[in-house]
């Protein structure tokens, strides 16, 4: 009994000091950080971003920042002394802001906006003609100073698409009369740069002929999983003149076609992805292009 009824005391004190039973949780931290301030550029390119900032503080302590980029890119740093946001177009204004983000996950409110515009990248350089041969014309050029591994160059005619190459291209069948060129470097994010200043070819006529072939039918392309490469396919042309006319494949970059394969006989291509075949008679004329159907 004197046991028993030491326990009991033992027990009633330690309630007293509250020892016994579960232990009483601390109040969740609700308050957020401080708003980060001071937000400034340091420096751009042409796709990215460097900003520093003045810190925030919190009631129990800081997880990281976040900057934000009109809700193009979110990007977390602990840095607030210097950090690059990539992934931007080129010649663009975009507006920043930072949030803290505390170790409960509570977000302060944003900073106060700063604006920043990137670069632009700068145009290929020293284009000329190498070759002029009846309807095939060669041309070379130097890349874009600031960037530096372009993705690819695009060949534009007076504008128009012509044909997608790296720092050379030699082009097929052109129809006679001037073309205006000029190229454009390629971002692998798909920016291009400004157009290259332009060189002008005259191309001389070859016969009379001045019908298109009509435009190939029922192109399609699919995806040989065994040898892991794109088949591309069509119905024949027909021609007034050329018995057999060729094939110009053709596919999309910015929004504009450009050949990446010219003079193809027959009705099958093997290799990159097509988006549109063309036919090609031997004077130069061009059929409108026909837009490939994918086929699973």
């Amino acid at each position: 009994m004197r046991v028993a009824f030491r326990l009991v005391a033992v027990i009633a004190v330690c309630a007293g000091l509250g020892v016994v039973g579960a232990p009483v949780a601390g109040a969740a931290d609700t308050q957020p950080p401080t708003a980060p301030s001071n937000v400034r550029v340091l420096a751009v390119t042409p796709d990215t971003v460097t900003i520093s900032f003045t810190g925030s503080t919190d009631n129990v302590g800081l997880k990281w920042y976040v900057a934000r980029v009109e809700g193009v890119r979110q990007q977390a740093t602990t840095s607030p002394g210097g950090t690059q946001i990539g992934g931007l177009k080129s010649d663009t204004t975009y507006s920043l802001t930072v949030v803290a983000v505390d170790k409960a996950g509570n977000v302060s409110a944003p900073s106060a906006p700063v604006a920043a515009k990137t670069a632009k990248w700068t145009p290929p350089t020293n284009l000329r003609v190498t070759s002029v041969s009846g309807g095939t014309v060669s041309l070379a050029w130097d890349g874009s100073s600031n960037m530096p591994q372009a993705y690819r160059f695009l060949v534009y005619d007076a504008g128009r698409g012509e044909a997608v190459a790296w720092h050379s291209v030699t082009m097929q069948r052109l129809a006679p009369g001037t073309h205006v060129f000029t190229v454009k470097a390629m971002h692998s994010s798909g920016d291009l740069s400004p157009a290259s200043s332009p060189v002008t070819v005259t191309v001389a006529p070859r016969g009379s002929d001045q019908t298109a072939p009509t435009a190939p039918q029922n192109a399609q392309v699919r995806m040989d999983e065994e040898a892991y490469d794109w088949i591309t396919t069509w119905d024949p042309s027909t021609d007034n003149v050329d018995p057999a006319p060729v094939y110009d494949v053709l596919q999309e970059f910015g929004g504009d076609l450009f050949a990446v394969r010219y003079a193809v006989s027959g009705t099958t291509y093997r290799g990159q992805f097509s988006s549109a075949v063309r036919a090609v008679d031997q004077a130069g004329n061009r059929s409108a292009p026909t837009p490939s159907t994918l086929v699973w």
